[in-house]
Protein backbone atom coordinates (compact mmCIF):
# COMPACT_ATOMS: atom_id res chain seq x y z
CA UNK A 1 0.00 0.00 0.00
CA UNK A 2 1.30 3.51 -1.15
CA UNK A 3 1.83 5.79 1.63
CA UNK A 4 0.11 8.92 1.82
CA UNK A 5 1.15 12.53 -0.05
CA UNK A 6 1.92 14.78 2.96
CA UNK A 7 -0.33 17.59 2.83
CA UNK A 8 1.72 20.69 1.71
CA UNK A 9 -0.38 23.06 3.70
CA UNK A 10 -0.15 21.54 6.58
CA UNK A 11 2.06 22.70 9.52
CA UNK A 12 5.43 20.35 10.42
CA UNK A 13 4.32 17.71 12.79
CA UNK A 14 5.85 17.98 16.50
CA UNK A 15 8.76 15.35 15.64
CA UNK A 16 9.23 17.53 12.17
CA UNK A 17 9.23 20.45 14.22
CA UNK A 18 12.04 19.10 16.62
CA UNK A 19 14.05 17.48 14.19
CA UNK A 20 13.89 21.01 11.95
CA UNK A 21 14.92 23.39 14.91
CA UNK A 22 17.68 20.78 15.86
CA UNK A 23 19.16 21.63 12.63
CA UNK A 24 18.66 25.17 13.32
CA UNK A 25 19.84 25.26 16.41
CA UNK A 26 23.01 23.39 16.51
CA UNK A 27 25.75 25.32 17.17
CA UNK A 28 23.55 26.19 20.59
CA UNK A 29 23.07 22.40 21.33
CA UNK A 30 26.73 21.80 21.34
CA UNK A 31 26.86 24.33 24.18
CA UNK A 32 23.67 23.88 25.69
CA UNK A 33 22.73 20.03 24.90
CA UNK A 34 19.87 18.68 22.80
CA UNK A 35 16.33 19.96 22.87
CA UNK A 36 12.99 19.29 23.32
CA UNK A 37 9.48 21.14 22.46
CA UNK A 38 7.72 22.25 25.35
CA UNK A 39 4.91 24.77 24.40
CA UNK A 40 3.89 24.91 20.56
CA UNK A 41 0.46 27.32 19.75
CA UNK A 42 -0.93 28.88 16.75
CA UNK A 43 0.77 32.71 16.98
CA UNK A 44 -2.24 35.48 17.56
CA UNK A 45 -0.22 37.39 15.13
CA UNK A 46 -2.18 37.65 11.24
CA UNK A 47 0.47 36.85 8.55
CA UNK A 48 0.10 35.56 5.25
CA UNK A 49 1.62 32.57 6.52
CA UNK A 50 0.73 29.57 9.15
CA UNK A 51 2.56 30.24 11.97
CA UNK A 52 3.45 29.49 16.00
CA UNK A 53 4.93 30.33 18.77
CA UNK A 54 7.57 27.98 20.05
CA UNK A 55 9.29 27.13 23.25
CA UNK A 56 11.71 25.49 23.33
CA UNK A 57 14.11 23.59 26.16
CA UNK A 58 17.58 22.96 26.24
CA UNK A 59 19.24 19.98 28.53
CA UNK A 60 21.12 22.63 30.45
CA UNK A 61 17.35 23.82 31.72
CA UNK A 62 17.57 27.51 29.23
CA UNK A 63 14.95 28.40 27.11
CA UNK A 64 14.31 30.08 23.69
CA UNK A 65 10.57 31.59 22.69
CA UNK A 66 10.45 31.32 19.27
CA UNK A 67 8.10 32.58 16.34
CA UNK A 68 7.78 29.67 13.09
CA UNK A 69 6.50 30.37 9.62
CA UNK A 70 5.58 28.09 7.18
CA UNK A 71 5.76 28.38 3.34
CA UNK A 72 2.74 26.22 2.99
CA UNK A 73 2.40 26.16 -0.53
CA UNK A 74 1.89 30.06 -0.63
CA UNK A 75 2.63 31.42 -4.25
CA UNK A 76 3.34 34.76 -4.78
CA UNK A 77 2.09 36.53 -8.31
CA UNK A 78 4.92 37.81 -11.27
CA UNK A 79 6.07 41.62 -9.95
CA UNK A 80 4.55 41.10 -6.65
CA UNK A 81 6.84 42.80 -3.73
CA UNK A 82 5.93 40.01 -1.66
CA UNK A 83 8.88 37.51 -2.38
CA UNK A 84 8.41 34.74 0.07
CA UNK A 85 10.15 32.88 3.17
CA UNK A 86 12.87 31.66 1.27
CA UNK A 87 14.23 35.46 0.26
CA UNK A 88 13.38 37.28 3.61
CA UNK A 89 15.38 34.60 5.31
CA UNK A 90 18.35 35.66 2.54
CA UNK A 91 17.63 39.22 3.55
CA UNK A 92 17.85 38.45 7.35
CA UNK A 93 21.41 36.66 6.99
CA UNK A 94 22.33 39.01 5.46
CA UNK A 95 20.78 41.81 7.73
CA UNK A 96 22.36 39.95 10.83
CA UNK A 97 25.52 40.15 9.75
CA UNK A 98 25.49 44.21 10.91
CA UNK A 99 25.14 43.93 14.53
CA UNK A 100 24.33 47.82 14.59
CA UNK A 101 21.00 46.97 13.22
CA UNK A 102 17.93 47.20 15.24
CA UNK A 103 16.12 44.02 14.74
CA UNK A 104 14.79 40.93 15.75
CA UNK A 105 17.18 38.06 16.29
CA UNK A 106 17.04 35.59 13.18
CA UNK A 107 17.77 32.42 13.95
CA UNK A 108 17.38 30.37 10.76
CA UNK A 109 15.80 28.03 8.60
CA UNK A 110 15.03 24.63 7.54
CA UNK A 111 13.02 22.14 5.43
CA UNK A 112 10.21 20.17 6.92
CA UNK A 113 11.82 16.45 5.94
CA UNK A 114 7.93 15.48 5.84
CA UNK A 115 6.71 17.50 3.42
CA UNK A 116 9.11 19.32 1.59
CA UNK A 117 7.73 22.92 3.35
CA UNK A 118 10.22 25.83 3.93
CA UNK A 119 10.35 27.30 7.53
CA UNK A 120 11.72 30.46 9.32
CA UNK A 121 12.65 30.70 12.67
CA UNK A 122 13.19 33.98 14.48
CA UNK A 123 12.47 35.05 18.53
CA UNK A 124 9.08 35.28 19.96
CA UNK A 125 9.08 38.37 22.23
CA UNK A 126 6.13 37.61 24.44
CA UNK A 127 6.05 41.78 25.42
CA UNK A 128 6.01 43.16 22.31
CA UNK A 129 3.73 45.69 19.83
CA UNK A 130 3.54 47.38 16.85
CA UNK A 131 4.89 50.73 16.84
CA UNK A 132 2.08 52.75 17.03
CA UNK A 133 0.82 50.54 20.06
CA UNK A 134 4.03 51.81 21.45
CA UNK A 135 3.63 55.45 20.91
CA UNK A 136 3.75 56.70 23.95
CA UNK A 137 7.03 54.88 24.86
CA UNK A 138 8.28 56.38 21.96
CA UNK A 139 7.59 53.56 19.41
CA UNK A 140 6.94 56.19 16.40
CA UNK A 141 9.34 58.48 16.73
CA UNK A 142 12.23 55.89 16.79
CA UNK A 143 11.24 53.82 13.79
CA UNK A 144 11.40 57.07 11.85
CA UNK A 145 15.22 57.61 13.36
CA UNK A 146 15.72 53.72 12.83
CA UNK A 147 14.19 54.15 8.86
CA UNK A 148 16.20 57.50 8.28
CA UNK A 149 19.27 55.37 9.59
CA UNK A 150 18.78 52.42 7.95
CA UNK A 151 18.50 54.24 4.62
CA UNK A 152 21.72 56.30 5.10
CA UNK A 153 23.35 52.78 5.95
CA UNK A 154 22.03 51.22 2.88
CA UNK A 155 23.13 53.72 0.35
CA UNK A 156 26.44 52.44 0.94
CA UNK A 157 25.83 49.16 1.04
CA UNK A 158 23.36 48.31 -1.80
CA UNK A 159 26.27 47.85 -4.23
CA UNK A 160 28.00 45.41 -2.78
CA UNK A 161 27.61 41.65 -4.44
CA UNK A 162 26.00 40.17 -1.49
CA UNK A 163 22.99 41.89 -1.97
CA UNK A 164 22.47 41.51 -5.82
CA UNK A 165 19.50 38.93 -4.91
CA UNK A 166 17.66 41.70 -3.90
CA UNK A 167 14.70 42.97 -6.17
CA UNK A 168 15.19 45.48 -8.30
CA UNK A 169 12.80 48.64 -8.15
CA UNK A 170 12.98 49.70 -12.42
CA UNK A 171 10.81 51.24 -14.66
CA UNK A 172 9.20 48.01 -15.83
CA UNK A 173 8.22 47.39 -12.38
CA UNK A 174 6.66 51.08 -11.56
CA UNK A 175 4.73 50.58 -14.64
CA UNK A 176 3.27 47.47 -14.21
CA UNK A 177 1.16 48.55 -11.08
CA UNK A 178 0.02 51.36 -13.29
CA UNK A 179 -0.87 48.91 -15.85
CA UNK A 180 -2.86 46.60 -14.02
CA UNK A 181 -4.77 49.04 -12.19
CA UNK A 182 -5.88 50.64 -15.82
CA UNK A 183 -6.69 47.13 -17.48
CA UNK A 184 -8.73 46.31 -14.11
CA UNK A 185 -10.38 49.48 -14.46
CA UNK A 186 -11.25 49.41 -18.22
CA UNK A 187 -13.97 47.47 -18.09
CA UNK A 188 -15.61 50.21 -14.88
CA UNK A 189 -13.65 53.58 -17.64
CA UNK A 190 -17.06 55.30 -17.12
CA UNK A 191 -16.95 55.53 -13.94
CA UNK A 192 -13.70 57.10 -13.53
CA UNK A 193 -13.24 59.89 -16.14
CA UNK A 194 -10.50 61.19 -13.89
CA UNK A 195 -8.34 58.07 -14.65
CA UNK A 196 -6.56 58.72 -17.43
CA UNK A 197 -5.35 62.25 -16.05
CA UNK A 198 -4.46 60.68 -12.63
CA UNK A 199 -2.33 57.91 -14.72
CA UNK A 200 0.01 60.75 -17.16
CA UNK A 201 0.70 62.26 -13.65
CA UNK A 202 2.04 59.01 -12.77
CA UNK A 203 3.70 57.84 -15.80
CA UNK A 204 5.51 61.54 -16.29
CA UNK A 205 7.02 60.81 -12.77
CA UNK A 206 8.30 57.78 -12.71
CA UNK A 207 11.94 58.71 -14.18
CA UNK A 208 12.18 60.65 -11.27
CA UNK A 209 12.18 57.35 -8.97
CA UNK A 210 14.44 55.22 -11.13
CA UNK A 211 16.72 58.24 -11.61
CA UNK A 212 16.81 58.39 -7.63
CA UNK A 213 19.98 57.19 -6.04
CA UNK A 214 19.47 53.76 -4.64
CA UNK A 215 19.19 52.31 -1.43
CA UNK A 216 18.04 49.10 0.53
CA UNK A 217 14.27 49.33 1.33
CA UNK A 218 11.96 47.48 3.83
CA UNK A 219 8.82 47.93 0.48
CA UNK A 220 6.06 47.50 3.34
CA UNK A 221 7.44 49.46 6.26
CA UNK A 222 4.20 50.55 8.39
CA UNK A 223 3.63 50.64 11.77
CA UNK A 224 2.06 47.14 11.28
CA UNK A 225 5.53 45.61 10.04
CA UNK A 226 7.53 47.04 13.30
CA UNK A 227 7.73 45.53 16.38
CA UNK A 228 8.54 47.47 20.03
CA UNK A 229 9.93 45.49 22.32
CA UNK A 230 13.18 45.62 24.74
CA UNK A 231 12.64 49.67 24.23
CA UNK A 232 13.85 49.55 20.66
CA UNK A 233 12.15 49.19 17.04
CA UNK A 234 12.69 46.29 15.39
CA UNK A 235 10.99 45.67 11.60
CA UNK A 236 10.10 42.51 10.44
CA UNK A 237 8.79 40.85 7.47
CA UNK A 238 11.38 41.66 5.56
CA UNK A 239 10.15 39.43 2.03
CA UNK A 240 9.37 43.08 0.84
CA UNK A 241 12.85 44.03 0.97
CA UNK A 242 14.02 45.43 -2.40
CA UNK A 243 16.52 48.32 -4.18
CA UNK A 244 14.66 51.59 -4.69
CA UNK A 245 14.64 54.65 -3.67
CA UNK A 246 14.21 55.80 0.18
CA UNK A 247 11.14 57.60 -0.30
CA UNK A 248 9.47 54.46 -1.37
CA UNK A 249 9.66 53.29 2.70
CA UNK A 250 8.60 56.74 3.72
CA UNK A 251 5.28 57.08 1.23
CA UNK A 252 4.50 53.46 2.14
CA UNK A 253 4.53 54.83 6.14
CA UNK A 254 2.35 57.80 5.34
CA UNK A 255 0.34 56.64 3.00
CA UNK A 256 -2.89 56.34 5.65
CA UNK A 257 -2.36 59.62 7.74
CA UNK A 258 -3.82 62.37 7.85
CA UNK A 259 -1.71 65.47 6.05
CA UNK A 260 -1.15 67.07 9.09
CA UNK A 261 0.53 64.35 10.53
CA UNK A 262 1.99 63.12 7.03
CA UNK A 263 4.42 66.62 7.50
CA UNK A 264 5.02 65.90 10.84
CA UNK A 265 6.38 62.55 10.41
CA UNK A 266 8.18 63.82 7.16
CA UNK A 267 9.56 66.37 8.69
CA UNK A 268 11.43 64.38 11.44
CA UNK A 269 12.67 62.14 8.79
CA UNK A 270 14.16 64.74 7.02
CA UNK A 271 15.86 66.14 9.81
CA UNK A 272 17.12 62.57 11.19
CA UNK A 273 18.54 61.71 7.80
CA UNK A 274 19.71 65.43 6.36
CA UNK A 275 19.67 67.72 9.30
CA UNK A 276 16.65 69.23 7.37
CA UNK A 277 18.06 69.70 4.16
CA UNK A 278 16.88 67.59 2.23
CA UNK A 279 18.56 66.85 -1.22
CA UNK A 280 17.28 68.61 -4.54
CA UNK A 281 14.05 67.39 -6.28
CA UNK A 282 12.93 65.64 -2.70
CA UNK A 283 9.55 66.94 -3.08
CA UNK A 284 8.87 65.64 -6.43
CA UNK A 285 9.91 62.18 -5.90
CA UNK A 286 7.88 61.95 -2.28
CA UNK A 287 4.95 62.51 -5.11
CA UNK A 288 5.91 60.22 -7.65
CA UNK A 289 6.87 57.49 -4.83
CA UNK A 290 3.20 58.38 -3.17
CA UNK A 291 1.27 57.33 -6.96
CA UNK A 292 3.34 54.31 -6.98
CA UNK A 293 2.25 53.82 -3.20
CA UNK A 294 -1.57 54.57 -4.70
CA UNK A 295 -1.56 51.90 -7.50
CA UNK A 296 0.60 48.77 -6.25
CA UNK A 297 -0.95 48.85 -2.66
CA UNK A 298 -4.15 46.91 -2.87
CA UNK A 299 -3.13 45.19 -6.16
CA UNK A 300 -0.20 43.70 -5.09
CA UNK A 301 -2.27 40.69 -3.68
CA UNK A 302 -4.44 38.13 -5.98
CA UNK A 303 -7.47 39.27 -4.64
CA UNK A 304 -7.38 42.50 -6.02
CA UNK A 305 -8.61 41.66 -8.91
CA UNK A 306 -12.20 41.37 -7.46
CA UNK A 307 -14.54 44.12 -8.46
CA UNK A 308 -15.57 45.46 -5.58
CA UNK A 309 -11.68 45.56 -4.58
CA UNK A 310 -11.24 47.23 -7.76
CA UNK A 311 -13.79 50.07 -7.05
CA UNK A 312 -12.41 50.18 -3.38
CA UNK A 313 -8.69 50.52 -4.48
CA UNK A 314 -9.98 53.28 -7.18
CA UNK A 315 -11.77 55.19 -4.84
CA UNK A 316 -8.18 55.56 -2.44
CA UNK A 317 -6.62 56.39 -5.95
CA UNK A 318 -9.11 59.06 -6.68
CA UNK A 319 -9.07 60.53 -3.07
CA UNK A 320 -5.26 60.96 -2.98
CA UNK A 321 -4.37 61.95 -6.34
CA UNK A 322 -7.15 64.66 -5.72
CA UNK A 323 -5.56 65.92 -2.66
CA UNK A 324 -2.34 66.07 -3.91
CA UNK A 325 -3.60 68.47 -6.80
CA UNK A 326 -3.10 65.91 -9.79
CA UNK A 327 -6.86 65.96 -10.89
CA UNK A 328 -9.81 68.68 -10.22
CA UNK A 329 -10.66 69.14 -6.80
CA UNK A 330 -14.17 68.07 -7.20
CA UNK A 331 -13.15 64.65 -7.16
CA UNK A 332 -11.92 65.21 -3.49
CA UNK A 333 -14.34 62.51 -2.05
CA UNK A 334 -14.63 62.09 1.83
Amino acid sequence: MNAPIPDPVSKPSRHALKRGLSQVFAPEINARGPIRVIHRRVSPRFSTYLADVVQIQFADGSREHLLCKYAHGVENTPFSPHRGLAYESRVYEQLMRHPSLSLPRYWGSFIDDETGDFAFVMRFYPGGMTAAQGCDEGGLTELIRWMAAFHAWGEAQVAAPEWNFLLQYDHAYYTHWLDLTLSLARPLAHEYPWLEQAAAAYRDRIPLLVARRPTIIHGELTTRNTLWADGRIMPVDWETAAVGPAEIDLAVFTFDWDLEDVRTLEASYVQARWQGSPPKGFADVMLAARLYVAYHWIFSSPDGRDVDRVRRHLATVQRKVARWGLIPASYLIS
